[in-house]
């Protein structure tokens, strides 16, 4: 009788795995990721309409990107400048918003005009000059793939 409890004692117990813990976490990265990438497609204006170009190169790395969208307002003949969702009249006032960006993101910072082809070059000229007294110096300009 003493061997008999002495090898139940040694029996192991077979361990459920608890599942819901772990979909709790799988849950919420998926939430994670799908709340980032509709935040980082809002960022850009699906209104314009961008350049073609003959090269160019794909950016690698994004981090650091300060976005300026330039879109064209036909009716009223003027050019709408895009932070995001924010909307400012005037170039000039992006310059303190550039300065406060790049304090954020000193060693990758840039900033990239997304400019509607549409655009006069008058008001893409305002905006470069705005980065000009922001004292940045890596600008880029958005294009799109040539179609031929």
């Amino acid at each position: 009788m003493a061997d008999q409890k002495k090898w139940g004692a040694e029996q192991e117990e077979m361990i459920g795995i608890q599942m819901g813990p772990m979909i709790d976490c799988t849950f919420l990265l998926l939430l994670y990721f799908v709340s980032v990438s509709t935040i980082d497609t809002m960022r850009i204006s699906k209104q314009v309409e961008l350049p073609a170009a003959h090269a160019g190169i794909k950016e690698k790395d994004e981090s650091g990107r300060f976005i300026v969208d330039v879109e064209w307002d036909e009716s009223q003949r003027e050019a709408i400048f895009k932070l995001g969702m924010q909307t400012i009249t005037d170039a000039y006032d992006l310059v303190p918003l550039i300065q406060k960006t790049a304090r954020l993101y000193p060693r990758n910072f840039r900033v990239v005009l997304r400019v509607d082809r549409r655009v006069p070059y008058e008001f893409t000229q305002q905006v470069m000059a705005a980065v000009a007294h922001a004292d940045i110096a890596n600008m880029m300009i958005s294009t799109q793939e040539n179609d031929r």
